[in-house]
């Protein structure tokens, strides 16, 4: 057996296949190896641990400050713990805009950790987030769901009021609620649907488990007491677990979730119903969402088939880990090394040669004149001439 030279690690086996994986399941490889499920289970808890702790610090932060500053009044929050509805002030706006976008690094964090694999493998099959796809779409989804927001308002509308306070959230709203809308999907289709994804032996049982157990959840964090709400909410991820699995990455939900946040939050802001329009509470649902649950369908169908004309790919190859490339990286050196030290021993052994042949006044490779018959190595004995019939010596 050739031993390991120093400063270098012994060959291990490693995984050869190429099959190419889906993004729902890129890690079960990893996720269903020996002692690899709780990995997922790890991964979903570490989120749902940085949604509570995000949301009892940054947003937390917004009602003090609505509170300290007048906005909020004791009666106000009373009321707003009874029924479940808080008032929207700036403050409480953009605290919980950001204490959700927050969420957004630890799902990078989550599964660096966990999955060992690079943290760009999150955002698309392709390891990294595909900005030329993003603005593709963009081109026609924004404003479609622009159009989609007039056309809602028209149908109930509702007097504008522009006001400071008006202004400063709609501010608010351009700024961070995009970032809002992406770690929502960073979060429930990134960690929450790859990380059960984990779980499938196959693409197909990894897209039933993740799209359930990320719907669910995503379902749940919203909070709400109406069963149409509650409807909606699950019909939306599934949706976007969809649009992820047939485009390969994060992107078009982004886009999709984003777009609809913040074109549905504009005119709410401009007439003064943003408290309204995020009421969750039993009764504020009704049979009217089945409309943004159609419209949201068509424009996933959309996305699905620009995608196949694009040609976006879907699959990626098996995902390395990092333990995986430090081993690869020792491999390296160990294959290095030996090359080096088999040429050393090359040259000696040449150089040997050549040493040898000079001192015998031959070239290399050459043996030195002998007598005929006799053996290289032995030399002739020459018996003196003595008296006949005398003994020797």
């Amino acid at each position: 057996m050739t031993p390991t030279p120093t400063g270098s690690a012994p060959l291990t086996a490693q995984p050869t296949g190429s099959s190419r994986l889906t993004y729902d399941h890129a890690l079960s490889p990893i996720g269903r190896g020996k002692g690899g499920w709780w990995r997922g289970l790890l991964f979903i808890v570490f989120l749902i641990a940085g949604f509570f702790v995000t949301s009892m610090t940054i947003g937390a932060a917004g009602i003090l400050i609505s509170t300290l500053t007048g906005e909020l009044t004791q009666e106000a929050l009373g009321e707003a713990v009874e029924t479940g509805v808080i008032p929207m002030t700036p403050a409480i706006f953009v605290t919980n805009n950001l204490a959700l976008a927050a969420l957004l690094p630890l799902a990078y964090l989550g599964q660096r950790m966990l999955f060992g694999v690079k943290p760009g493998t999150i955002s698309s099959v392709a390891g990294r987030f595909r900005w030329a796809w993003f603005r593709k779409l963009a081109l026609v989804i924004v404003p479609v769901f622009a159009v989609y927001s007039a056309a809602l308002f028209l149908l109930e509308p509702a007097e504008v009021n522009v006001d400071v306070t008006a202004i400063l959230i709609l501010v608010f709203v351009l700024l961070t609620t995009p970032f809002q809308a992406a770690s929502e999907e960073y979060v429930a289709r990134g960690g929450f649907q790859r990380a059960a994804g984990s779980w499938g032996s196959s693409p197909q049982l990894s897209f039933v488990i993740g799209t359930a157990v990320s719907a669910t959840l995503f379902c749940l964090a919203h909070g709400a007491g109406d069963w149409w709400l509650i409807g909606y909410y699950f019909f939306f991820g599934v949706i976007m677990s969809v649009t992820v699995k047939y485009t390969g990455g994060l992107e078009s939900a982004v886009l999709i979730h984003a777009s609809n946040n913040v074109m549905l939050f504009i005119p709410s802001v401009l007439t003064g119903q943003l408290s309204e329009g995020i009421d969750r509470s039993a009764g504020a649902g009704g049979p009217i969402m089945l409309i943004p649950a159609v419209f949201l369908a068509v424009v996933a169908a959309f996305v699905i088939w620009r995608a196949k004309k694009e040609g976006i790919e879907t699959t990626t190859a098996p995902l390395v880990t990092a333990k995986q490339r430090r081993e690869a990286e020792a491999r390296a050196v160990y294959e290095v090394d030996a090359q080096q030290q088999a040429q050393l021993a090359q040259q000696a052994a040449q150089q040997s040669m050549q040493t040898y042949g000079q001192a015998h006044g031959q070239p290399c490779g050459q043996v030195p004149n002998q007598p005929y018959g006799q053996p290289y190595g032995q030399t002739q004995v020459q018996v003196p001439s003595q008296t006949h019939g005398q003994p020797y010596g």
